[in-house]
Formats: C-alpha cells, sequence, structure tokens
C-alpha cells in the first residue's frame, strides 16, 4: 500500500503533489528561459559548460526522482517491474501483442529513412550547396562547440529520453488521471505542459514540441513499452544536436574547437 492508495485522504494528498509538481515545472520552465537567454550570448566555454550541467542536475532532479517518486506514491506500484515493461496502458487484447514500432519492417524503414536523409545531405555538400540550420524552434545555440561540451550535450539528449519520457508519458497521466478519473485528460495535461515547457525554443518550438508529444502520448496510450518512447526521444536530440549539425558541415575548425589551454606560469 502506497501513500496514495485508498485512503481518506488520498485525494486531496494527490492533488498537493500534482501541484507540487506543476510549480517545480512552472519554475524550472521560467528559469530556463532567464538562463537560455544568458546562454545564448555566452562564448566562454566554462559558462556553456556550466549552464549545460546546470540543465543537466535540473532535469534529473525533477523528472527522473520526481517521475520514481510519482509512480512509487501511485495506487498502482510498479515496484521492481523492469524498465522494458514499463507502459502507461496495455494493448486491447483485440490489438496486436507487438507494437509497430518493435516489427523488422519498422526498423527497416527507419534506418533507410535515416539513409536517404543522410545521403541528400551529403550530395549537397558535395555539390557546395549551403544546408542553412532551420529547425522548428530556437535551439541552435544548444549545439555543442567544443569536445567537453559535446559529452555534457549527449548525457543532457540521453537523459531527456529517460526523464522526460518517464515523467510526462507515465507518471505525470497516472497521478493527474487519477485526479481527474480519466486518463485522457491526465495525457491531455502532460501533452500541453510538455509543449509549454519548451517556451523558450520559441511559439513555434512549442508548438512542433506540443504536436510530437502528442504523437508520442497517442502511442503511449496505444500501449507502446516506455523504453521504445525513451529511444526514439533520445536519439531525435542526438540527431537534431549532433547529426543533422555534422551532416550538414556545421562542425568545423571555426565551431569544433578544444578550449584555450591557459599558459603555465
Amino acid at each position: 500500500m502506497t501513500i496514495l492508495h485508498s485512503t481518506p485522504r488520498s485525494g486531496i494528498l494527490a492533488i498537493l503533489w500534482l501541484t507540487a509538481l506543476l510549480g517545480a515545472c512552472i519554475h524550472h520552465s521560467y528559469a530556463g528561459t532567464r538562463d537560455w537567454q544568458h546562454f545564448r550570448t555566452a562564448n566562454r566555454t566554462g559558462e556553456r559548460r556550466r549552464l549545460y550541467l546546470k540543465w543537466l542536475i535540473q532535469s534529473i532532479l525533477l523528472f527522473d526522482l520526481g517521475g520514481v517518486i510519482t509512480l512509487w506514491l501511485l495506487p498502482r506500484p510498479l515496484g521492481w517491474t523492469s524498465l522494458t515493461q514499463l507502459r502507461l496502458s496495455h494493448p486491447t487484447p483485440t490489438a496486436s501483442t507487438t507494437p509497430p514500432e518493435t516489427s523488422p519492417a519498422f526498423f527497416i524503414g527507419f534506418g533507410c529513412g535515416i539513409l536517404i536523409l543522410a545521403g541528400v545531405f551529403l550530395l549537397l555538400r558535395k555539390l557546395k550547396r549551403p544546408i542553412p540550420l532551420k529547425p522548428l524552434g530556437d535551439f541552435t545555440a544548444l549545439i555543442p562547440r567544443t569536445w567537453p561540451e559535446a559529452g555534457l550535450v549527449f548525457l543532457l539528449c540521453l537523459n531527456a529520453g529517460l526523464g522526460e519520457e518517464l515523467f510526462f508519458r507515465l507518471a505525470l497521466p497516472l497521478l493527474a488521471g487519477q485526479i481527474t478519473g480519466s486518463l485522457i485528460a491526465g495525457a491531455a495535461l502532460s501533452t500541453l505542459l510538455f509543449g509549454g515547457m519548451h517556451w523558450y525554443q520559441g511559439l513555434k518550438g512549442v508548438l512542433a514540441t506540443t504536436a510530437l508529444g502528442l504523437i508520442f502520448m497517442i502511442r503511449a496510450l496505444n500501449g507502446t513499452p516506455l523504453i521504445w518512447l525513451m529511444g526514439f526521444h533520445a536519439l531525435m536530440d542526438v540527431v537534431a544536436l549532433f547529426i543533422r549539425p555534422a551532416l550538414s558541415g556545421h562542425f568545423n575548425r571555426k565551431t569544433l574547437r578544444q578550449p584555450a589551454v591557459r599558459p603555465s606560469s
């Protein structure tokens, strides 16, 4: 039995915990937007690395730890369920027990799409055509400029897949669904919050992120294991911040360099 399990005060405790999580998300978004404005003008790699590390720690505390605590408090404790078994809902009995994302055909098609995209970028580079970076959102400044920065950005990508999916596609919808009595309502709240927390990317980035979050939430509601959503989320971030800039020629001697070494006294 957990704290929120069938007690007279369970509804009040659930509301208080949800309020605390929403308040933490709002504060995280506000502080992150302020840090982002400073980050965009930061040129020193030490300052950039400090902000990368700050965002990594904050996301671990809010999304990873907050998600785990929420799952532990819920009436349906998941206990020591393996990560591969975590999912928001189970497939309907009439549906296939194997999600489309795990089928060989999906991986073949996905791989072919990546190869075609890479081929287009490489062909344009060979023809010396300009390939400007125009992402759906204002996050170009996040692309690392030094190898130490690249390590922190890679950890940010991995933790975004792990923590944000755990929080927004499992823990928060279940908690909000318990309060409202509707898992769909909990999923809608979580999706809107997921998009809103990317306000630092501008309105276009919020809309794109909300649409992407909606696609992921629909898959979660249809029984896709959380581990697959985590992997795709992390992969998309890696593509946006590493693979796509590399294919477009963004990484060169001017943009990717070793940090300056101070002369020894």
